[in-house]
């Protein structure tokens, strides 16, 4: 179960070079196009921390066209991940047993600045606990098959939907922003090497029907193809419950998911159907060198609802080089032929 302790540093005095914690908020103003993140990663026990701010409208082939991005590598680690400020003008704080968040973020070159309120539409979601996660049991609670991201969340992590509120300033245009999206937080190895493929899903309709996946990904023919679902929630008129089956879609334009058709089944045996049409995409490398955010914001429609919200694909550098580089495609010991 998570609480407000999980807040905190866990295993913080852990020698292991690559320990981490991590905190991540995707938001949106649809209406206008503009999808941003920001994200935390915090290395205790080498006191320094990496902060990303990352903002874009429409459509980007390159991160160096979106709209705005600040993503310092070593920055002051904090004392507490709880209630915190960071030297590049964000604040977090942290309550309600990891329910609520509130953001802040005064950009230091006074290009974007922006003030959000996230209220959990449910307890989060602890993938490695049985009670609430079902699929632990298919991959024989095994933590690094279950959740398909190799061993970064291995040792702990919770993901919600919340409703965001708040607003966003950006070249002296200020949006309003109210949507339904995701934060998650995790704790344990993180290494800067080639993430394994990942896709971090959700698909919101309002605050009284959501839907999380995370799905494993390959890259075929030079285009993501979901492969392995791992574990997922429903929440429907405020009671969250695990997703059993899921199976996804995809067109993407290069690497940036641009329509996705998904079908899943609760623990209730309820079917679901909906399809994703992408209205903004940009790939975010800003916080990582060695793995890329192919991040899209979608309009989700399902019968009579439509709806916002994101999907991340996460693809390690290597990975993509492995699939995409000419020299590998080339090279018969790859089986790229």
């Amino acid at each position: 179960m998570i609480t407000d302790r999980d807040l905190e540093f866990h295993h913080a005095d852990s020698p292991a070079f690559d320990h981490a914690e991590t905190l991540f908020l995707i938001f949106s103003v649809p209406e206008a196009r503009i999808s941003g993140n920001a994200y935390v990663l915090c290395r205790p026990n080498a006191g320094v921390c990496l902060s990303s701010i990352y903002v874009h409208q429409g459509f980007h082939a390159n991160a160096w066209t979106a709209d705005y991005s600040d993503a310092p590598m070593h920055v002051k680690c904090p004392e507490t991940m709880a209630d915190f400020t960071l030297s590049n003008g964000l604040f977090v704080r942290g309550s309600n047993n990891a329910r609520d968040y509130y953001m802040r973020y005064e950009g230091r070159d006074d290009i974007c600045r922006f003030e959000l309120d996230f209220k959990g539409l449910m307890d989060p979601f602890d993938p490695l606990d049985p009670a609430q996660n079902p699929m632990l049991q298919v991959f024989d609670n095994d933590p690094e098959a279950s959740t398909g991201a190799g061993d970064s969340w291995t040792k702990g992590h919770y993901d919600l939907v919340g409703r965001i509120t708040g607003e966003i300033s950006l070249y002296g245009q200020t949006f309003a922003i109210d949507c339904v999206d995701g934060l998650d937080r995790s704790w344990g190895p993180r290494a800067e090497w080639n993430s394994a493929p990942v896709s971090w899903m959700h698909m919101t309709f309002g605050d009284d029907l959501a839907f999380h996946l995370v799905v494993s990904l390959d890259i075929v023919g030079g285009q993501q193809v979901y492969t392995t679902f791992r574990f997922g929630y429903a929440v429907v008129d405020g009671q969250s419950c695990a997703i059993v089956a899921a199976e996804v879609e995809a067109e993407s334009l290069g690497m940036l998911g641009i329509h996705r058709v998904i079908r899943l089944t609760d623990e209730h045996g309820r079917k679901w159907e909906m399809t994703g049409a992408a209205i903004a995409a940009a790939p975010w490398h800003s916080a990582y060198p060695s793995f890329i955010s192919f991040q899209s914001l979608y309009r989700w429609t399902m019968g009579k609802r439509v709806g916002f919200s994101n999907v991340t694909d996460v693809i390690g550098v290597t990975t993509l080089s492995r699939k995409l580089s000419r020299l590998a495609q080339a090279s018969p010991d790859t089986g790229q032929q």
